[in-house]
């Protein structure tokens, strides 16, 4: 386990010139650093490793991905005031609004913040630091937003801390997934183009706690959307699970930054028949999920902190 997380890596080892590991904290980084620019084709085209928000399968990963996180979040008080920074286009911000929450955003990117700013009639800006001074929220989000971020204690520290007056909760992809391990350099959320970091439980943890805030809990979970192709890839990862396959560090060839945007496009909206299949084989599947889950090996996770150093 990674006790801190250091600022001045020690990186070693190599992965088909894609990834270096800190022999000093433990965390895994991509090499070289990527320098990505998040510009309006990134939001609406989906072309060169960028997500297009309008697609039909953008509308429906969101809203399964989304809608479950916002029922959990109101089992734990709320609504109430949120802030989901990195909000890109808004869909969180929007469903949020749907449950009651008052809203705000923070998106880098111009497009994609006026666009949200549009949907949500409600304060975006670029930087946490264009907030009020002093305004603090129930809940600050950050989907995919830390493996982005080049110095994450900072930006955790001075950026977000302040503004989280309840709970903060942290979605990132999972390095220690049975889908990372299995696919390794194919694995779709690899990304070392645009990722600046690849965490574990034990990474995020210790970057979270460097920040000052202490860990209440940090979970996985698996891919939101489920269909017959994922039932599919189940069962191929668990044969590797069986077998033991461990391929993150493997030499070959990382995955083409354009199967993103080929998924995108090749995604059609099951019908009657076969969303009562993909359902039925959701419900079979999803003890076996439900471990997977519970042993850390979900493709996303969750961290869920609050103010205050760590016990």
């Amino acid at each position: 386990m990674a006790e801190r997380f250091c600022t001045d890596h020690a990186l070693a080892g190599r992965a088909g010139d894609r990834l270096r590991r800190c022999e000093t904290c433990g965390v895994v980084a991509s090499s070289p650093t990527p320098q990505f620019d998040y510009e309006a084709a990134y939001f609406t085209n989906g072309a060169d490793g960028g997500y297009d928000f309008n697609a039909q399968f953008a509308l429906d990963f969101d809203a399964a991905r989304f809608i479950p996180e916002l029922d959990r979040l109101a089992q734990h008080g709320g609504p109430g005031t949120l802030l989901d920074v990195g909000c890109a286009t808004g869909t969180y911000l929007v469903r949020a609004q749907e449950r009651g929450w008052r809203v705000a955003g923070v998106e880098s990117a111009a497009f994609a913040r006026q666009e949200a700013a549009r949907r949500t009639n409600s304060t975006v800006v670029a930087f946490c630091e264009e907030l009020p001074p002093g305004q603090t929220f129930d809940v600050v989000t950050l989907h995919h937003v830390l493996e982005h971020v080049h110095n994450p204690v900072a930006f955790l520290r001075d950026s977000i801390m302040p503004r989280v007056r309840g709970r903060l909760l942290i979605e990132v992809p999972n390095f220690n997934s049975l889908a990372a391990r299995i696919y390794g350099p194919r694995w779709r959320d690899l990304r070392p183009e645009q990722h600046v970091y690849h965490y574990t439980p034990d990474s995020l943890a210790a970057v979270i706690e460097a920040a000052g805030m202490r860990v209440n809990e940090i979970y996985s979970l698996w891919q939101p959307l489920w269909s017959l192709r994922a039932t599919a890839e189940l069962a191929e990862l668990m044969r590797g699970l069986i077998s033991g396959v461990d391929q993150r560090w493997s030499d070959a060839p990382s995955r083409d930054a354009g199967d993103s945007a080929r998924r995108q496009a090749d995604y059609r909206r099951p019908g009657p028949a076969r969303r009562a299949l993909g359902e039925a084989s959701r419900l079979a599947t999803r003890p076996i999920v439900s471990a997977l889950e519970s042993r850390g090996l979900g493709e996303r996770l969750v961290a869920i902190a609050v103010p205050g150093g760590p016990r």
